[in-house]
Order: structure tokens, then sequence, then C-alpha cells
């Protein structure tokens, strides 16, 4: 009987020494099976290609060795040696099938789940992998940690994303790049877009003005020819109704300023917009109030006369009576005008009448007085008072007309009381305002507020 070469190729093939034992190689079989030992060590711990090409020498150089070893006599029948090797090379070998098999299936599953977007499932498939796996396809069990990676930072990003929901788009756009991180991975398409429609589908949570900031975030992102850039279009499409009802939010708090501008950027941004024509009406009523808010801070402040300004809402100044609000130097004559007339609030006003300081009109007559206590005479030229006064439109603050209205009064009292402390010279003509009385006064502003 002869040690046969097949059966120790075979015992040998096994990678456990099985050949070298048939020989009675006992140190052989020992070191064949450290170096198995130590090898499959290798395969779980460098997760690449070459610990598998120097797993492969190996199992060839110890299938040749044994072969080459052989042929010398032997105690071992020859069929029993066959049987022997067999009886463990077998189940090695299946097992290594086995495991490689099931390598290719777990990789199978998880580039399933991965391409629909399913990372729970992506990493409920990865720890499926046993060490079996691992020693049999390694590096392909190892690409899977990539995917896992992947899905873990996907989650941690998806939760983050979360935190936008206020309007954070500071937030938003470091997300969105740590989306893009992850999308050059390979094979990360349809995770990264799941996540992406998950957020997009809750993007409205915040409430319309913080919807409002993310979605112009959103379209206004730049284009990057990738899934990501879906948001441009999601944003675009939420931009309208979240603009308008922002502003209605505004408009309740009576933020004017704030809502016109918003009411404004929609119309001008989205025309044809089904929410535009809600948008105009709500424009036309706000930019009132705009408009009033600035026309009270003018008048205020004073500055209505060298700065005026519009309220669309006023009257028209038109035939009839014109109620004018009067500004300027103090009210003077005014105040003797009648109620119908005038006005302290710019609402009710036609008119913006500003009022300049009192001037000398055309003498009336004059008249000898004495002082009492003196025995000497001096005159008073009585004069028209003149109110130069600049009319402007309340509609429009358009200058309407400039003019000086002249009113007229009672000249040379028998009695003219001067309070004075001046004592005039003898002979001499002191000029003096006549004091109108409310009929003088109205007949002169008549013109000017009560129209035909």
């Amino acid at each position: 009987m002869k040690d046969d070469r097949l059966a120790v190729a075979i015992g040998n093939a096994s990678l456990l020494g099985i050949g070298y034992l048939l020989l009675r190689r006992w140190r052989l079989a020992i070191a064949s099976m450290m170096m198995t030992a130590a090898l499959v060590a290798l395969l779980l711990v460098e997760k690449a290609l070459w610990p598998q090409i120097v797993m492969a020498v190996w199992w060839v150089a110890v299938v040749v060795h044994g072969w080459m070893l052989a042929g010398k006599p032997g105690p071992r029948p020859v069929a029993e040696q066959r049987v022997i090797a067999l009886c463990v090379t077998v189940p090695v070998l299946l097992a290594g099938v086995f495991f490689r098999v099931e390598a290719a299936g777990i990789q199978s599953d998880v580039a399933e789940a991965r391409e629909a977007g399913d990372c729970a499932g992506v990493t409920a498939a990865q720890q499926k992998a046993r060490y079996g796996d691992r020693v049999a396809d390694g590096p392909g069990i190892e690409r899977l940690g990539v995917d896992v990676e992947a899905c873990a930072e996907l989650r941690q990003i998806a939760s983050r994303l979360q935190t936008t929901w206020s309007g954070d788009t500071d937030t938003l756009a470091k997300e969105f790049e740590k989306l893009r991180l992850v999308l050059a991975k390979p094979g990360q398409e349809k995770t990264v877009e799941k996540v992406l429609d998950e957020y997009l589908g809750t993007v409205t949570k915040g409430g319309p003005c913080p919807t409002a900031k993310l979605a112009t975030w959103l379209r206004n992102r730049p284009e990057g020819h990738n899934v990501l850039d879906k948001s441009r279009s999601v944003g675009d499409g939420l931009v309208p109704d979240a603009q308008f009802a922002c502003a209605q939010t505004e408009i309740k708090a009576a933020q004017w300023r704030p809502a016109s501008n918003r009411l404004q950027e929609l119309i001008g941004q989205y025309p044809k917009a089904a929410i535009s024509p809600k948008a105009r009406v709500a424009l036309a009523a706000v930019t009132l109030k705009v408009q009033l808010l600035d026309l009270r801070a003018l008048i205020e402040n004073g500055e209505y006369c060298t700065n005026p300004a519009g309220y669309s809402g006023a009257p028209r100044y038109g035939p009839g009576v014109n109620r004018a609000l009067f500004l300027g130097e103090p009210e003077g004559f005014t105040s003797q005008l009648p109620t119908k007339w005038k006005t302290a609030s710019p609402i009710d006003a036609s008119v913006v009448i500003c009022t300049e300081a009192l001037e000398d009109g055309p003498a009336i007559r004059t008249c000898p007085y004495v002082r009492e206590g003196y025995d000497f005479n001096f005159y008073r030229t009585f004069r028209k008072v003149v109110v130069p006064v600049k009319i402007y439109s309340m509609r429009s603050g358009q200058l309407v007309k400039s003019a000086k209205v002249v009113i007229d009064g009672p000249a040379c009292p028998e009695v003219y009381t001067d309070d004075s402390a001046l004592l005039p010279i003898a002979g001499s003509t002191i000029s003096t305002p006549v004091e109108p009385t409310a009929a003088n006064i109205r007949v002169a502003f008549q013109p000017l507020l009560v129209r035909r």
C-alpha cells in the first residue's frame, strides 16, 4: 500500500493539514493548521482582496505540496485514505461555498434595500453577516459597512433637519451640504432622496412665516444637477401660498410694512400664481395702512409741509366742503373756522393747508390816537392780515395751490388799547394789523375749502 496522492491532495484542500496527517507528517500538519488559522484571522482583520489572494495561494501550495510528498509506502488502503480526506474536506468546502453564497445574498439584500432608500433594511441586512461570511468574502461584507455608515449619517441629518422648521436656513444650508457629501458616495442616491422627500414633506410644520423663509431658500438653492435639485421645484411651489399666509399673520399683528413688502415681493415674483389676485387685494388695503403710518409720522415730527406725502384713502378734493388739516405756524385765525371745515384726523381731510408766518396786507385806514397820559398824537395805519398758505391734496400729496389768504377786519376802533412798553414818537405812524372777526376769517378761507 502507498500513500495516495489524490487523498493527500484532497485532505490538504481542507486547509486543516489532513493530507499531512495521512502522511504522518505531524509537524507539517500542525504548521499547516497554524498557518491557516493565521490567514483566517488576517481575513477577519484586513477587509481587503490581498488576504484572499494569499489564502488562495496557500490553498494551492498545500494541495500541490501534499501531492508531491505522497506516493510512498503507507499503512492505510487507498480507499480508506480517500474516505478520510473526503469526510473532512467536503464539509469544509461546502461551508466555504455556503458562506460565500450567504455573503452574496446579504450583499444583494443590502443593495436592494439601498435602492429602495430603506436605511432600516440596509442595517438589518448587514447585521445578518457572520464571521463565516466575513472570511468567505471580507471585502464584500466590508463594503456593506460603507452603506451602514451612510445610513447612520443620514439619520443624523434627518434629525437635524427637523430643527430647521423654525426657519433656520443656516442649519438647512449645512445639512444640505452634508446630504451632498453622502450623495457623492456610490449607490446612495435613493437613500438621500428618501431623507430629502421626508423633509420636503414637513417643511410647512413651522408655520407660514418660517415656511416662507425655508421655501425661499430651497427655491434659490444653486442647481447641482442631482437629486437634491428636487428641493428647488418644491420650494418654488410652496413660496406663493406661504408668503401670502405669512403676510396675513403680519397683518393680524398690525405689522403693515413687513406685510406690504412681502405682498409686493409675492406679486412681483409670481404674478400669475393662483393666490396673486388675493394678494393684490390685500396689498391695496395694507398700502393704505402704510401710507397712514408714514403720514402720521410726518405730521407728528412737523415734517409734512417740507416733505408732503399722500394717503390714498382720503376724500377727494372737489366740489362742496373740503375738510382741511391745518399745519405749520400756530393755528391763529384757523381756530375760528367752522368745525365742518377742518379736522385733526388725516383720514377725514381732503387737503392739508400749511400756513406760514403772517404778513402785513394792504392798508385799510389810518387814524390818529392819543396815548393815555401824553398830550401828543400819533397815528396807526390798520392793515389787512395776510396768511401765506400752501394747499396739498391729502389723497396724492401733490401741491394744489400756493396762495395768500387776505383777511379783512374792522379798522380805527374808537379806543385802541396799547399794552406795549414802547413810547410812540409824536406824529409817527404805526402799522397795525386788524383784528378780524370770525365772519371775516370765514369769508377769507371759504374759497379754499368750499368749491363749486
